[in-house]
């Protein structure tokens, strides 16, 4: 299977893989290159947030932004499976 053509079709969407050695991760396809996937993995904070209505809203003397997302990079041999996954706000 082409993963890399998949991956460049569902660049910027939501995606669940599965690697062979049964790790899985879910995330916005970042970037795609000649042989990794770069998924933009949502943290645990960014999922709190949303549920709640503290958002914030522009910056405050003192405050620096968390990084909302952390990269993973996988190598296209060491995935099994890669499917869209549905993202509510």
């Amino acid at each position: 299977m082409d993963y890399q053509q998949i991956c460049w079709n569902c660049m910027n969407k939501y995606v669940g893989i599965t690697m062979k050695d049964g790790q899985r991760f879910d995330g916005f396809i970042a970037h795609v290159d000649n042989d990794f996937v770069t998924l933009a993995i949502p943290t645990d904070e960014m999922m709190a947030g949303m549920s709640g209505d503290k958002r914030q809203f522009g910056f405050h003397p003192g405050f620096f932004p968390r990084r909302r997302f952390f990269r993973r990079r996988l190598p296209f041999f060491g995935i099994s499976d890669l499917f869209l996954l549905p993202f509510f706000l």
